[in-house]
């Protein structure tokens, strides 16, 4: 392997990133791993639903990733951020903000996406701790205790509050000005979920807990952490650069195993999805999965394009 020429470059060195290089590196693959800096999830208290590593803090989670690298000679890692990859499919160059160009003959794109939380008081401060977006990986820490949701979509979010219902019976959705059809207020009484219209003012309590949810109008409602849909953008434009299809919810389309479209460019972790996949299943351990598919696929095409 030369320094500035590998088989793969990955952009990005979270789950999907990182698992995408293991798979690369045991494929006696010579990859690079950009890593950009903090993850997604970085805020968050623990990482769940991951087996073996439930609860495990995420940074910790990915220094965990990169000391097993280091066991493979043929990865390397380089921190910084990508400006640009020109070229194509066998001949791409990615160039740094920083330092010198690397020559690579597919790209692994795992950049990620970022939250757009609502502009009230009080949520981007406790992201990840007591404000929430996700009961899979969250609400099992807050069973029996009361729990608000911040409405942002209308009907999604009130699906969303009655789901709840299943980790406490203390659930009140905060319309936060939304209007509720009859279809909507039946599902609510039927799951026993109290409904707030006004809007909301913020969230309050000490540092990053969240004690109660205050209002424009009238007394606060108590709760123990505050669920919210926040809507997600690509964390890098590079995707769109590179001729990748964004879909209606921000994800590059990809096929079922990574591949873009642009020929020589992949792209597992949240910044993508397979049409098939419902929009919003982003977790920790599907990107991990998604990462070790597109490995395997990046091998193969290559080891197909080798006996040409």
């Amino acid at each position: 392997m030369r320094d500035t020429g590998y088989d793969a470059v990955i952009i990005g060195a979270g789950p999907a990133g990182l698992s995408a290089a293991l798979v690369l590196g045991r494929s006696r693959r010579s990859a690079l791993v950009v890593d950009g800096g903090a993850g997604r999830n970085s805020t968050a208290a623990g990482v769940h639903g991951l087996l073996a590593c439930d609860g495990m803090n995420p940074d910790a989670l990915r220094a965990a990733g990169r000391e097993q690298l280091a066991e493979y000679p043929e990865i390397r890692l380089r921190e910084g951020r990508v400006r640009a990859v020109d070229g194509d499919r066998g001949g791409f160059t990615v160039v740094f903000e920083d330092g010198g160009p690397v020559n690579a003959r597919r790209i692994v794109l795992a950049t990620g996406v970022v939250e757009d939380l609502p502009g009230i008081a009080g949520l981007a401060e406790r992201w990840g701790k007591s404000v929430l977006g996700c009961p899979y990986c969250h609400a099992w820490e807050f069973r029996g205790r009361p729990l608000a949701v911040l409405a942002t979509e209308g009907r999604q979010d009130v699906v969303f509050a009655a789901q709840l219902t299943r980790w406490s019976q203390d659930v009140t959705l905060c319309a936060n000005g939304f209007p509720l059809s009859a279809e909507d207020e039946a599902l609510l009484r039927k799951r026993a979920v109290r409904v707030r219209p006004e809007p909301v003012r913020g969230v309050e309590g000490p540092g990053d807990e969240a004690e109660r949810v205050a209002f424009r109008e009238g007394e606060p409602v108590d709760c123990a952490a505050v669920f919210v849909h926040a809507t997600t953008r690509q964390a890098d434009p590079l995707a769109g650069k590179l001729g990748c299809v964004l879909q209606d919810d921000g994800t590059v389309r990809i096929d079922d195993v990574g591949f873009t479209g642009v020929p020589g460019v992949y792209a597992a972790g949240d910044l993508a999805r397979r049409e098939s996949c419902p929009s919003g299943m982003t977790f920790v351990v599907t990107a991990a999965a998604m990462g070790f598919v597109t490995a395997t696929a990046v091998d193969h095409e290559l080891f197909r394009e080798e006996l040409d």
